[in-house]
């Protein structure tokens, strides 16, 4: 049985299979729990999917390896032409994202962003004696515990790495602002503004991380747009990299920000439930869904990730994989008559499959049950009124469905994983120059405090 069912997967995503399995080399340690999502991505995009397909744009000094690397995925040469129209219209919807400020934090679009990451970023003045550098910060509970915080900065890395591998690939960067000075309208001038008004300046903090945050916000909404295209055009669904996923979820929270966080937190706080879903009476659907983190069953069983790979190749024409496909065709091919009834008659099969997944492929750690948390969309048409609809525009007239991974719950499933941790990264080769991302951070408790070491810097 074939459901003809088609994924895209993205070159972020191959890009961190390649290091935590060691066809390439890691230079920045802080990679390999996002790499461990990476693995996941690719391992689910194969469970639900018939056939993987790719966009192949990668730079030619590596292309042909990527491509050997990956032969289960059909990579697809487009037309310049067409390449060209996506990736304009990809750039359109990134250069219309909003990254600005309102005093010390940021505002506007990115906040949801930054909610779906669980990221506490603030400008400041870090004070060294009688010199003062501005400083974008993460606010963090414990400053000697920011291991969550230094994989989200090497996604961010990993983004700037990711523009340049691609052909053709130009610097993207979202509209910016601050509130009540509409004279600013770039990072430079807000830095610049913020600088003037202290005669203690005298630069920037060498960790500061605005301009990585403001251009990886900018190509994450790029890639996430142009990937989306492409996978309408070609029949499919997109599983993203970890950090555009967030991005996926950060657009539905701009829209509806409470149905999302309680969907969510259904899930986390009801052990027994593996589905929770709101249906319009359009027939429109959000639902949150729990599956079993197949990585660490299938590191379980085997030896290395690639094994894992090779393992899900094979088992991905079980049963309870295929019928997890048909539901998902089924939400894909909604009819448009009764759309209510429909949508609520396929969720319940998708319960079914979610219990029966996590009876069979779940597995305990020392730290408890290892699952993942998925938002889903389901339903014709969304009003292009809202970021979410411009996001999907190639859909607005067509039933379909999207599944975004929540990365905070993933990165948490990582740090969860005890012993498996270690066979996971096995294959790691580390560069001769290796070592881990080095952030700002500051206590939260010192969020809206002044001290001898700092204070928050706003206009």
């Amino acid at each position: 049985m074939t459901t003809g069912r088609r994924i895209v997967v993205d070159n972020a995503t191959l890009s961190g299979v390649e290091r935590i399995t060691g066809v390439s080399q890691t230079r920045n340690l802080s990679n390999t729990d996002n790499d461990i999502i990476c693995l996941e991505k690719i391992i689910t995009a194969i469970l639900f999917s018939d056939e993987l397909i790719g966009v192949d744009d990668y730079t030619d000094k590596y292309r042909a390896s990527r491509l050997k690397q990956f032969y289960f995925v059909s990579f697809i040469k487009m037309e310049d032409s067409v390449y060209s129209t996506l990736a304009k219209g990809a750039a359109e919807f990134a250069n219309g994202m909003l990254f600005s400020f309102e005093g010390s934090k940021p505002a506007g679009d990115v906040v949801s962003f930054f909610e779906a990451l669980r990221l506490y970023p603030q400008m400041r003045w870090d004070v060294f004696v009688s010199s003062e550098y501005l400083t974008l910060s993460l606010l963090v509970n414990n400053k000697d515990h920011t291991q969550y915080e230094n994989s989200i900065d090497a996604a961010f890395r990993n983004e700037d790495t990711d523009q340049r591998m691609i052909v053709g690939g130009e610097e993207i960067r979202p509209s910016f602002s601050v509130s009540g000075h509409p004279e600013i309208g770039d990072i430079k001038a807000f830095q610049n503004a913020l600088a003037s008004g202290n005669p203690k300046y005298t630069g920037h903090g060498h960790r500061d991380i605005l301009n990585r945050l403001v251009f990886g916000y900018g190509w994450v909404a790029e890639r996430t747009h142009f990937y989306n295209a492409f996978a309408a055009m070609n029949g499919a669904d997109a599983y993203l990299s970890p950090l555009r996923d967030a991005f996926c979820e950060s657009c539905c929270r701009i829209k509806s920000r409470s149905q999302v966080n309680s969907l969510l937190e259904q899930l986390k706080n009801k052990s027994q439930l593996t589905l929770a879903s709101i249906v319009e009476p359009s027939g429109h659907a959000q639902f949150a869904m729990r599956l079993p983190f197949f990585t660490a069953y299938y590191i379980s069983k085997m030896d290395n990730p690639k094994q894992c790979i090779e393992q899900a190749l094979s088992d991905r024409q079980r049963s309870e994989f295929q019928e997890c496909r048909v539901v998902f065709q089924n939400f894909a091919h909604l009819s448009q008559q009764d759309k209510y009834k429909e949508v609520n008659k396929i969720l319940r099969y998708l319960q079914q499959s979610c219990d029966a997944l996590m009876k069979k492929y779940a597995v305990s750690t020392g730290n408890g049950l290892q699952f993942s948390l998925s938002l889903g969309l389901a339903g014709p048409s969304i009003s292009g009124s809202f970021k979410l609809g411009q996001l999907f525009r190639d859909y607005r007239y067509n039933s379909f469905s999207r599944i975004f991974r929540n990365m905070a719950v993933d990165l948490t499933n990582v740090e969860r994983l005890g012993e498996l941790y270690d066979k996971l990264r096995s294959s790691v080769l580390e560069h001769k120059e290796a070592t881990y991302s080095q952030i700002p951070t500051t206590p939260k408790f010192m969020e809206n405090r002044e001290s001898s070491y700092g204070r928050p810097a706003k206009l």
